[in-house]
């Protein structure tokens, strides 16, 4: 059981890793906002406090020491730096680290932690020591100030199930009670008759004054890991002690007697020297609401979901044959109940997909963290910029996405963006950027990469390709064709070898990683300004709308989300076969015979029909013998027999049993233009 806690704590801790990387992002651009310090602060805490709890001794000892340097930055004893930033980045690999081993065993890799705490603690002393030193005998002042003691009524009022996830409420009243002077007061809700209590459900909420030395940070660390099952409620009183007066036992015992909560204008109107009104209105009244209890989302395993979209998947392809077997039966009542379920199974599919959307924001921190490392390493000032990191994609494509970004993020660092001295050279800002951006673009999802770095001469590919005799030197491309070149196997345009990005090699190992996941991915570039790499991606890859089509005695199924169009052959004009060129009323378009794609048998089988698909930023028609009609379609993968077939990305099942393959036109129609100008071997 202990194990499962474990790996729930550690599942937990790279969210908060993840998040403690982002503010700390948005420290280096704000290195006094307050609330950015406070979230960095908070996270330590949690880590330092899960670690302990669950066996992570040496995380929580690291973090501990971590902790201890935002604590005093927070407390406006240190002032953040690069180098705190830069050695907290570090810190950061270091707990992901200790996260994925556990304690350590290695005694040199204890000795590397305890060289590491060393290094936190000679800033931490160091820092802060000059930090005092500074601002001389005032500083010392408000020290003395911030040493005399404060009252605060505090509510706390736990969820009804607390005692079900472990939590022991006794303990918070007993930090509160460590932290100086306090006064208890125990409330109990509606209690149920004998018959109807339950052992395990809260009833009770409190109240406590306390008198404390302590800042409000420390008391609001008491409940950081309840805060999702307490309502706290936490203000400052303006008066002196008056845990033992009197008249606040007084007051307390009304309180209870009458069930009525303390307010805090009780407390101070019985205060020796309580504030009156125009101080309030001067300081402004002190009231923190840590957090609403809301629970908005759940975190669910991801076997569990893939389960539930297989399952869901399963039911589709039953729905069909129930289609078929309505359809073949006849019986109206057989049929509108088969129409019922699959308008259940669409919504049913729609939101089993929903649910295994993920926003690219949760990958995008290794990709600013990457930016950040790699422009200090090359000594470059990029900024990376985010536009639409709340898109949302389903899990199995940002895993397969993740490798991809990275090299060609990495390839934008080293081999896009120049050196300072070169871009102001050029006119340019010395600062390079990088900007990630994506959006929706009808049922695909479009990321690109821009950076504004020195660009790519198509001429200088071109000449590249032929020396490496991967085109003919007579052929005509367009420039679209010609940074298509760049994705062909053994292309480089890097001549020497660099430890940031490797040998240049790879953008066709991009290609091919991003057609695994039905994507597609262009380049665009222009000299002295920048380049662009787009990647066009698929939202999901388990199921599809597709429209069924039959071209000789095989079925194949087109992306729904890929058609524009379809004509009957009647409505087409064939101006140039050699070309594959057809005329649809005033206007051409290319087109692919689909038979000649799969090599099957061309005798004339009638009527045929004209499909036309979107491919980049043009139409494409696609000849097949007949149209059967739309159909919702299961993806399965071909195996690693089929794998090498470009112009299909998986197979589905009909519901009579049979195979349909699953176009990938994309790659189809690319395939088919490329033919022009690749060397034949």
């Amino acid at each position: 059981m202990i194990d499962k806690f474990r790996e729930k704590f550690v599942e937990e801790s790279l969210d908060n890793i993840n998040d403690l990387e982002e503010a700390l992002f948005l420290l280096e651009k704000d290195m006094h906002n307050s609330e950015i310090i406070e979230r960095i602060f908070r996270a330590m805490h949690s880590l330092k406090g899960g670690g302990a709890m669950f066996g992570f001794n040496h995380l929580s000892e690291f973090t501990h020491h971590l902790e201890t340097v935002f604590d005093l930055i927070r407390n406006d004893k240190l002032k953040v730096s690069n180098d705190i930033i830069s050695m907290t980045f570090e810190a950061i690999d270091q707990i992901k680290h200790l996260l994925q081993i556990g304690d350590l065993t290695d005694a040199g890799d204890i000795a590397n932690q305890q060289a590491f705490i060393k290094r936190i603690q000679e800033v931490s002393n160091q820092e802060g020591s000059t930090s005092t030193a500074s601002v001389g005998g005032s500083n010392v002042e408000q020290i003395a100030e911030s040493d005399g003691s404060k009252t605060f009524l505090i509510s706390i009022k736990p969820n009804e199930d607390i005692l079900r996830n472990g939590t022991n409420p006794f303990y918070l009243l007993d930090d509160l009670h460590a932290m100086g002077d306090a006064k208890v007061v125990a409330f109990a809700k509606d209690i149920p008759e004998l018959t109807q209590f339950k052992p395990v459900t809260n009833y009770s909420q409190w109240q406590v004054v306390l008198n404390t030395s302590e800042s409000i940070n420390e008391i609001k660390d008491v409940f950081i890991f309840v805060e999702d099952e307490c309502e706290i409620d936490l203000q400052e009183l303006k008066v002196n002690n008056v845990i033992n007066s009197d008249a606040l036992v007084a007051l307390i015992d009304k309180a209870v007697a009458d069930r009525v909560l303390l307010t805090k204008e009780q407390i101070e109107a019985i205060g020796e020297a309580g504030s009156g009104k125009e101080d309030d209105k001067k300081d402004g009244k002190r009231k923190v609401q840590l957090k609403e209890h809301k629970i908005s989302s759940i975190r669910v395993n991801s076997n569990k979901i893939d389960d539930l979209v297989n399952l869901v998947s399963e039911l589709v392809t039953i729905q069909a044959q129930l289609n078929l077997y309505a359809e073949k039966d006849g019986n109206s009542d057989i049929v509108g109940l088969a129409e019922n379920i699959q308008k259940l199974s669409r919504q049913l599919r729609d939101n089993a997909f929903e649910i295994s959307l993920i926003p690219l924001q949760s990958e995008l921190m290794r990709f600013q963290r990457l930016v950040r490392d790699l422009s200090k390493e090359l000594d470059k000032e990029i900024d990376f910029i985010i536009e639409g990191g709340d898109i949302e994609l389903d899990k199995n494509i940002i895993e397969h996405l993740t490798d991809p970004l990275l090299h060609i993020i990495r390839n934008s660092v080293d081999h896009g963006i120049e050196m300072a001295d070169e871009r102001i050279k050029n006119g340019k800002s010395p600062k390079g950027t990088i900007v990630f951006k994506a959006f929706y673009s009808g049922a695909s999802v479009i990321v690109q990469v821009i950076d504004d770095g020195k660009g790519i001469d198509p001429e200088f590919i071109k000449s590249k390709a032929i020396s490496k005799g991967l085109i003919d030197e007579n052929v005509e491309l367009s420039r679209k064709e010609i940074f298509d070149l760049v994705f062909l196997s053994g292309f480089s345009t890097k001549e020497t070898v660099s430890d940031v990005s490797g040998r240049g090699v790879g953008m066709d190992v991009v290609k091919k990683k991003i057609g695994e996941i039905r994507g597609e991915v262009s380049l665009d570039s222009e000299v002295g300004k920048g380049t662009t790499l787009t990647l066009e991606l698929p939202m999901t890859l388990s199921i599809i709308d597709g429209l069924l089509v039959k071209v000789s005695d095989n079925q194949y199924v087109i992306p729904i989300a890929n058609i524009e169009k379809i004509h009957a052959i009647e409505d087409v004009s064939f101006g140039n076969t050699i070309n594959h060129i057809v005329s649809i009323g005033e206007e051409q378009f290319p087109y692919i015979d689909v038979r000649e794609v799969f090599e099957t048998k061309n005798e004339d089988s009638g009527g045929k029909q004209l499909i036309l698909v979107k491919f980049e930023d043009r139409k494409v028609g696609l000849l097949v013998d007949q149209v059967i009609g739309e159909y919702q379609t299961v993806v399965k993968p071909l195996g690693r027999y089929l794998k090498k077939q470009e112009n299909i990305s998986g197979a589905t099942i009909m519901g009579d049993g049979s195979i349909a393959l699953v176009m990938d036109t994309n790659r189809m129609i690319h395939n088919n233009a490329s033919k022009k100008y690749r060397t034949k071997k």
